[in-house]
């Protein structure tokens, strides 16, 4: 468990010497039992208290790397149940299962830009089959992260030496606690999936440090509870073999959902195609940003469809709903549009002109940095209807003979407003 304050200042040299910037010994125990400092800021602090602030400062669930270079994830290192209690670390990998189909060249490279992340296969899941070790190298050389999904010992040390160097991911037959896969691990080097804490717990004494549990659970009603007592039992420490990422087979869409929503580290996702994907990725985005920084768009001028210098100029936040339900209600409409997205710290509309982000003198000094001014010969800008009152500001900080509409408060509305208001002005 983490130390308090009280028992990392008696660690501590108690001199009040100030060096670390902070007044008093007391206040700086306070401050690294909230994380908000780090030890190394002691000069005075002794061997012992960095070796016991170390173990109890040390995530829960240890962190585990599978692959190699660009494209190698990590996993693991959560310290908390629930995500606003802090953050979730380390999303998920999502792991297209490969049988003896070989790559799917247009499938494995599909990538879409969504709020900011590349939405991409995280690394394959290798079906143990007489191919099964070209088919690795491949996917290994294609810089994939592997798992090995294997059916026997033999199997599994054909696959897994091919690529040892890529680090992949030994995943056993489910439930099987065959000590002939730990030792192929130990071995080898890499991580490796077991059922079961006790077996966690002789697999490190073996050796294997790098281990993912696989929880039992055969309906998503036992499955729910089995993630959830490890994610709990890791957090509170009552066991070690409890302290790890977990592995889980997903051969059903609603096994992954359940997965991705409770604590699965990494997924062996069986069904290809962006049906099935798309749904997860968008998913796992939700819930693995973190809850003190709204998921936003960068700033900066984004061309709807293919607009020219008479296309309307439209102004939001960057707040990342926003900007899709904006946009989309744009693209379905068929309006080539100029929308201009103004920094606001990820924040809605009202609520970034209520917190003083969303002026019309903020906007209008966006407006001319993006030169957003620049891309349309009207000189007519659009903002969101529930910002009205700052049209007038907003007129008077852009001078020079701009006209600020008010738009519809809400973007369902958009294409008749433009129908109704935006042609007319268009007309004058």
């Amino acid at each position: 468990m983490p130390l308090t304050g009280l028992q990392i200042f008696k660690l501590l040299p108690n001199t009040n010497c100030r060096e670390c910037g902070v007044p008093t010994c007391l206040a700086f125990a306070m401050k690294l039992a909230a994380g908000k400092e780090s030890l190394d800021k002691c000069p005075y602090a002794s061997e012992q208290a960095k070796a016991a602030l170390g173990a109890a400062s040390a995530p829960p669930i240890r962190g585990v790397t599978i692959g190699r270079g660009e494209r190698a994830i990590t996993v693991g290192e959560e310290t908390v149940f629930f995500r606003h209690e802090k953050t979730f670390v380390r999303r998920p990998g999502l792991f297209q299962v490969l049988g003896t189909q070989g790559l799917d060249e247009s499938w494995l490279s599909t990538r879409i830009e969504r709020a900011g992340e590349t939405f991409q296969v995280d690394g394959v899941a290798v079906v143990e089959a007489p191919a099964a070790p070209e088919l690795c190298a491949a996917a290994a050389e294609r810089g994939f992260p592997v798992a090995v999904l294997a059916s026997t010992p033999e199997g599994a040390a054909a696959m897994a030496e091919r690529i040892r160097d890529h680090r992949p991911l030994l995943v056993p037959p489910a439930g099987t606690n065959s000590a002939a896969y730990v030792s192929l691990a130990a071995r080898l080097g890499i991580p490796l999936v077991v059922s079961g804490i006790d077996l966690a717990v002789e697999a490190a004494r073996c050796g294997v440090a790098d281990l993912l549990l696989e929880p039992p659970g055969d309906n998503p009603q036992s499955l729910h509870h089995s993630l959830t007592a490890i994610r709990r039992g890791a957090l509170d420490r009552i066991h070690p073999g409890l302290g790890y990422p977990v592995f889980l087979r997903a051969g059903k869409f609603e096994t992954a959902v359940l997965g991705i929503s409770k604590f699965a580290s990494v997924l062996a996702i069986e069904k290809p195609g962006i049906e099935t994907w798309l749904p997860l990725w968008t998913l796992r985005q939700n819930i693995y940003t973190d809850p003190q920084k709204p998921l936003q768009m960068d700033a900066g001028v984004y061309p709807i469809g293919e607009p020219d210098d008479k296309s309307p100029l439209l102004v939001t936040t960057n707040f990342s709903l926003t900007y899709f339900v904006v946009s989309s209600e744009l693209e379905s409409a068929g309006l080539a549009s100029h929308l201009a997205v103004v920094e606001a710290e990820g924040l809605s509309v009202l609520t970034a002109w209520s917190a003083g982000k969303f002026s019309g003198d903020r906007v209008a000094k966006a407006l001319r940095a993006m030169r957003a001014t620049e891309r349309v010969s009207h000189r007519t800008v659009i903002i969101p209807g529930y910002v009205s009152i700052i049209s007038g500001e907003l007129e008077d900080a852009l001078n020079e003979g701009w006209r600020v509409l008010v738009g519809p408060q809400e973007a369902s509305d958009l294409a008749p407003y433009f129908r109704d208001v935006w042609d007319a002005v268009r007309a004058e």
